[in-house]
């Protein structure tokens, strides 16, 4: 069953526009279904390692690729709301007494809170719930 550009777009949730249809299509390209993606991110790569050796590599080092554009924007995104929840902490307590609460240094913090996200904002497509990248 041939995946449709919804399926893709839940399959690669970290992806959009240009960026999803060029992924989209290296992958099909290496015979890679939707299905397949979407499982690879969903069990963070446990699949692909355990097929080890004798699954196709191209298929394999694409799905690794996509695995790991995942997880850097899975990465970046919490830490967005990590500057922009010890951003709200720290209105209303020091830095010592926050990095106390959160059993980090003091440092920690101030330099998380002075760090400035990379991309204003973010798809609000990717969720870990359950390790599906879906949601589902």
């Amino acid at each position: 069953m041939e995946s449709t550009a919804a399926d893709w777009a839940r399959a690669l949730p970290h992806r959009e526009g240009a960026d999803l249809e060029a992924a989209r299509d290296r992958l099909v390209a290496a015979g890679v279904t939707a299905d397949e993606a979407r499982a690879a991110l969903a069990d963070l790569g446990d699949g692909l390692y355990q097929e080890g050796s004798t699954a196709d590599p191209l298929r394999t080092a694409l799905l690794w690729n996509e695995l790991g554009a995942y997880l850097a924007y899975a990465q970046e995104r919490a830490a967005s709301g990590r500057r922009s929840t010890y951003a709200r902490l720290v209105e209303d307590a020091s830095l010592a007494r926050v990095a106390t609460l959160l059993g980090v240094s003091r440092q920690a913090v101030h330099k998380t809170v002075t760090t400035r996200d990379a991309k204003d904002a973010y798809v609000a497509t990717l969720s870990l719930e359950g390790r599906e990248p879906d949601g589902d």
